[in-house]
C-alpha cells in the first residue's frame, strides 16, 4: 500500500512537471525561431533553401553569359551602325555632287540648243538677203566696182562667210548634241546616287532597328540578372539565418531571448492592433524566411517608436520591397524597422522618443494587404521581435 502510494507521488510529480514545460512552451508562438530550430524539419526547410539558391546561383550564371552575349553584340551593332553612317554620309554626299553636274549639264545644254537656234536663225536671214539679190543686183554690184578683181574679192567674201556660217551650224549642232548627252548621263548618275543613298538609308535603319532590339534585350536581362542577384543575396541571408536557428536548441535560445526584455524594454509599435498575420521564421508558403513580425491593421493608423533612438533611415519608394520604411537606431547593437508604412512622420538624422507616432500604416511596396511589417535586429542579425516588446494599449 505504502509503494502504491509512493507510486502515485512519483506520477503526480512528472505529470506536475510536464504540465509546467507545456505551460512555458504554450507562450511562444509555433513560429518562433527557438522552436524552429528545436523541431525535427529545420534540417529539411535549410536544405530546402540551399537548393533554391544553388537553382538561382545557376540562373544569374546564365544570365551573365546572356548579357555578356548581348554586350557583345550591342558593341558589334553600334559598331556596324558607324560604319553604316558613314556610308550613308559618302553616298549623300555623292548624290549631292550628282546634282550639282546634273544641273550645270543641263543648263549648258539648254545654252547650247539655245545658240544653235539663234545660230540658224541669223544663217537663214543672211541666206535670204542672198537669195534676194537679183540679177540686176549683181551687175549694178559689177559696174559700182572699181575694178573686176574687187568685184570677184568681194564674191568670195560673201563665200566665205556663208562657208563660215554653215561650219559654225554643224559646230552648235555637235555642242548641242553632246551638251544633251552629257545632260543625260549626269541624270542617269544622279539616280543612280539617289538609289545608293535609299539602299544605304535602309541598310543604317535595319542595322538600328537591331541595335535597339539588342538594347532592349540586354535591358531585360540586365533587370532579371539584377534580381537574380538580390535573390540569390535573400537566400543567402535566409540559409544564414536557418543555419543559426537550425544550430540553437530551444533551451538556450529562450534564455537568451529572456535575458534581452529587460535590456531593450520595446513597446508596441502599433496601439491598438494586436492581430498577426505573420510570425518571424521560415514561410514554407514563399519559400524564405521572414525577418519580422506583420501586424493587419487600417490604413493611416499611427505607428510609434518601439524605444528611444535616432532615426537613421526615413525612406518612401520600393527599398527593396519594404516600401516606404523607417529604421530607428536603439544604441547597444539595437535598430528597429517599420516598413510598407502610408507616410511619415519623421526625418533621418531625428531624435525620437518611445510612444512617439513615426509613421502611418499602410500597404506600400511588396505588400498584399495595409499592415505594419517590423523588424528588431541585434547588431544587424534579424531577431523574433515577439520576444523582446512589452505591449502598450
Amino acid at each position: 500500500m505504502q509503494d502504491h502510494r509512493l507510486s502515485n507521488r512519483r506520477t503526480f510529480r512528472v505529470l506536475a512537471a510536464l504540465l509546467a514545460v507545456l505551460s512555458v512552451l504554450s507562450f511562444f508562438p509555433l513560429t518562433h525561431s527557438g522552436l524552429y530550430a528545436a523541431s525535427g524539419n529545420s534540417q529539411d526547410k535549410l536544405k530546402d533553401i540551399q537548393q533554391q539558391l544553388e537553382t538561382v546561383r545557376s540562373n544569374r550564371k546564365q544570365l551573365a553569359g546572356q548579357k555578356d552575349k548581348l554586350s557583345g553584340d550591342l558593341a558589334y551593332l553600334e559598331k556596324r551602325s558607324q560604319e553604316q553612317r558613314s556610308l550613308y554620309d559618302a553616298a549623300l554626299e555623292q548624290k549631292e555632287a550628282a546634282l550639282m553636274v546634273l544641273e550645270m549639264n543641263q543648263a549648258a545644254s539648254i545654252q547650247a540648243q539655245q545658240d544653235y537656234e539663234n545660230k540658224i536663225e541669223e544663217y537663214e536671214k543672211r541666206i535670204a538677203q542672198m537669195y534676194a539679190w537679183n540679177r540686176q543686183s549683181m551687175i549694178s554690184m559689177l559696174l559700182t566696182s572699181d575694178s573686176l578683181q574687187g568685184f570677184f574679192t568681194t564674191l568670195r567674201f560673201m563665200k566665205l562667210v556663208t562657208e563660215a556660217d554653215e561650219q559654225a551650224l554643224v559646230d552648235l549642232e555637235e555642242a548641242a548634241v553632246l551638251a544633251e548627252q552629257l545632260a543625260g548621263d549626269a541624270e542617269l548618275q544622279y539616280e543612280e546616287m539617289t538609289e545608293l543613298v535609299r539602299e544605304a538609308d535602309q541598310a543604317m535603319n535595319a542595322i538600328r532597328q537591331q541595335e535597339s532590339m539588342t538594347r532592349e534585350e540586354l535591358n531585360k536581362v540586365s533587370s532579371s540578372l539584377e534580381i537574380s542577384r538580390q535573390k540569390e543575396a535573400q537566400l543567402s541571408r535566409d540559409e544564414q539565418a536557418a543555419k543559426e536557428a537550425a544550430s540553437k536548441p530551444a533551451a538556450p535560445a529562450a534564455q537568451t531571448v529572456a535575458a534581452h526584455v529587460g535590456t531593450a524594454g520595446f513597446i508596441w509599435p502599433i496601439p491598438g492592433q494586436h492581430n498577426i498575420s505573420s510570425h518571424f521564421g521560415y514561410r514554407a508558403k514563399y519559400g524564405r524566411f521572414h525577418y519580422g513580425t506583420d501586424v493587419t491593421a487600417p490604413r493611416g493608423t499611427k505607428i510609434v517608436a518601439m524605444a528611444n533612438g535616432v532615426v537613421t533611415f526615413a525612406s518612401s519608394g520600393w527599398n527593396d520591397g519594404y516600401g516606404t520604411v523607417v529604421m530607428i537606431d536603439h544604441g547597444n547593437g539595437y535598430q528597429t524597422r517599420y516598413a510598407h508604412l502610408n507616410g511619415l512622420n519623421c526625418r533621418m538624422g531625428q531624435t525620437v522618443s518611445a510612444g512617439q507616432v513615426i509613421g502611418y500604416s499602410g500597404n506600400t511596396g511588396n505588400s498584399t494587404g495595409p499592415h505594419l511589417h517590423f523588424e528588431i535586429r541585434m547588431n544587424g542579425t534579424p531577431h523574433n521581435p515577439m520576444n523582446y516588446f512589452k505591449r502598450s494599449g
